[in-house]
Parts: C-alpha cells; sequence; structure tokens
C-alpha cells in the first residue's frame, strides 16, 4: 500500500531568455529562441531563422534535465541538457529537416554534444514529493503571478533536494527571511525567474536586506528545502513528529526517508492528519507525535483488518502500514 503524488514537477516558461538551474547541479541555464548560455562558460548559437514559435524552456524534475524547444522556419527542434559529475550534455532530441547547425558545427538527431567540466553534482536515490492540492499547468510566469504557495513550495521542495549542498556561515542576504519563516517574502525576495537562487533582492521589492552581501546563493535551495520539510515532519532517533506547524489544509508528503526506521508517505485534509503508511525496517519501538487535537489512531498492517486503536502517546511497535 503507498499514497502517491500524481503531479509531475515539470515547470516551464516561454519567455526568451528565462533562467533555471539544471537539476543536480547549481548551473543556470538561460535559453533564448537561438542562443542557450550554460553556467559563465558555455554558449551554444542555434543557426535557425525566426520568427520561433512554441519556443518554452521545460525544467524536468522527473527526468532530471532541461528541455529547450520551438518551431522555427526550418522546422522544429527540441534540445536536452542534462549533468552529471564530469559535465554538461546537450542531446538533440529533435531537428529541423534541413541540417541543424550549432556553433556552425552540424548536430544531427541523437546526436549529443559534451562539456567536460568539474561540476559539483548530486541527484538523491530516493527524493521525497510534495503536494499542497493545486494541480495547475507549472507555466512559471503565470505561476509568480498567482503567487500561491501551494504552487511554488512543492517545486522548490523537489529542486532542493536535486540541487549540491554548499557550505555557508550562516544564513544571510535573503536567507534571513527564510530563517524568518516569511515564506511569501522569502521566495519573493530569494529567486528570480525559474527558482534561480539570488543572495540580493534585485528587484527592489522593499525587503530592506543587506544588499553588499556577495559569494554563492545555491546553498538558499538545500537550506528552503529542509525548512519545508520542518513544517510538515520531524525526526528525532525513534520518534516522528507529523504536521508539526503545518498551516496549509491539504496535501501529500511521500517517500519520506527516516534513518534507523524506514520510509513514510503522509496524507491530511481540512488540516488534520488523515493516514499514513509507514514502512519500517526497524526492531524498535517507534514514538508518533500527532497533532494535539488527535487523541487517538489506529494501527493496520493491511487493507483486510480491521486493525487496532492506540492512543495518541503509545509506543508503536514495529508495523508496516499506519492509518
Amino acid at each position: 500500500m503507498r499514497i502517491t503524488v500524481a503531479e509531475r514537477i515539470k515547470p516551464f516558461s516561454h519567455t526568451p531568455g528565462y533562467s533555471c538551474l539544471i537539476p543536480g547541479t547549481s548551473l543556470e541555464i538561460k535559453a533564448f529562441p537561438t542562443l542557450i548560455r550554460l553556467g559563465k562558460k558555455y554558449e551554444l548559437k542555434l543557426h535557425i531563422t525566426g520568427p520561433v514559435k512554441g519556443f518554452a524552456l521545460e525544467q524536468d524534475l522527473e527526468k532530471n534535465a532541461v528541455f529547450v524547444f520551438g518551431e522555427a522556419k526550418e522546422g522544429f527542434y527540441r534540445l536536452k541538457v542534462q549533468a552529471n559529475s564530469n559535465g554538461i550534455e546537450v542531446m538533440a532530441l529533435k531537428t529541423p529537416a534541413q541540417d541543424f547547425l550549432v556553433n556552425g558545427l552540424p548536430l544531427k538527431r541523437g546526436q549529443t554534444l559534451f562539456f567536460a567540466d568539474e561540476i559539483s553534482f548530486f541527484l538523491p536515490k530516493v527524493w521525497e514529493r510534495l503536494s499542497l492540492g493545486v494541480s495547475k499547468a507549472q507555466e512559471w510566469d503565470l505561476v509568480l503571478q498567482r503567487f500561491d504557495l501551494r504552487e511554488i513550495l512543492p517545486v522548490l521542495y523537489g529542486l532542493g533536494q536535486k540541487t549540491p549542498f554548499s557550505s555557508h556561515a550562516s544564513l544571510r542576504g535573503t536567507g534571513k527571511l527564510l530563517q524568518e519563516g516569511e515564506w511569501e517574502s522569502f521566495c519573493r525576495a530569494a529567486f528570480s525567474q525559474l527558482l534561480v537562487p539570488r543572495l540580493v533582492d534585485t528587484q527592489y521589492q522593499g525587503f530592506h536586506l543587506d544588499e553588499c552581501v556577495t559569494g554563492d546563493a545555491s546553498f538558499l535551495l538545500p537550506e528552503a528545502m529542509l525548512a519545508i520539510r520542518a513544517l510538515f515532519f520531524r525526526q528525532e532517533g525513534m520518534e516522528i513528529f507529523l504536521l508539526p506547524k503545518s498551516s496549509f489544509l491539504a496535501g501529500r508528503l511521500v517517500h519520506i526517508q527516516m534513518p534507523l526506521i524506514g520510509e513514510l508517505d503522509m496524507e491530511w485534509a481540512s488540516g488534520f492528519l488523515r493516514r499514513c503508511v509507514l514502512h519500517s525496517f526497524s526492531t524498535q519501538s517507534i514514538r508518533i507525535h500527532l497533532q494535539e487535537s488527535l487523541i487517538s489512531f489506529r494501527v493496520r498492517t493491511s487493507l483486510s483488518e480491521r486493525g487496532s486503536r492506540h492512543g495518541a502517546k503509545d509506543l508503536l511497535p514495529r508495523v508496516l502500514n499506519l492509518s
């Protein structure tokens, strides 16, 4: 038995010059219809004729890649950009009928350009997925217009798990807003375009932060991920705390990784925990801390049984499913 999240995380933009990070790295990709910049070192000039219709930059956290595509006068093109610990790979998934030239050299369908580079790279074996009950199209220009945290935080949560963690002395610059728990202010100030992190609010939105701070801002993403996780889940040894700080009325958080215990899926509605599925490999008892308004829970080890009722403060024996 599992609780699942149906939404796929694939934010995109049709705006030329939009930027995002390449999953697994802190490298920024900036895409125009005929030009792609990879970090600060590489450029790809696409020799096609505009106007380009249907241009888009898509950050696909399901496939850990960025897609750039559009339709020029020569035909439709689609490029896939992804990274590994050795560098950046650009694959031509679709090319116009005529020869497709990149930086003056032909690139045929299925061919790959590789840019060898020593980069910081990390992708988790299992990543936790968050849904807060909103399933609108993830066109990021419109997401920013609506600015609903129920849309933004699940994407931020996923991206934060797929960004290498860089050490830092303290939360600084726009990170101070995260430290203060000002989620809307933090998301407005700390990111440009498609969640590209920044330490300085270059849009001057009135948050009165230190504008002289410098350095790598990529640490904001994993720090934000940890802060989001703490809203819904916390672990202290063999004790787990469910929905300790959540103000979101409905949602799901699945594939929660719990050292020494196992994996947990959870679902809540109308502000209250509704169902959990615990896959445990621990031989020790587990204590579950519920919301204060919940005084008991029912434990089942299979869907066919009625289960047994336990008090909210009871130790939980080793089980497979909790509901």
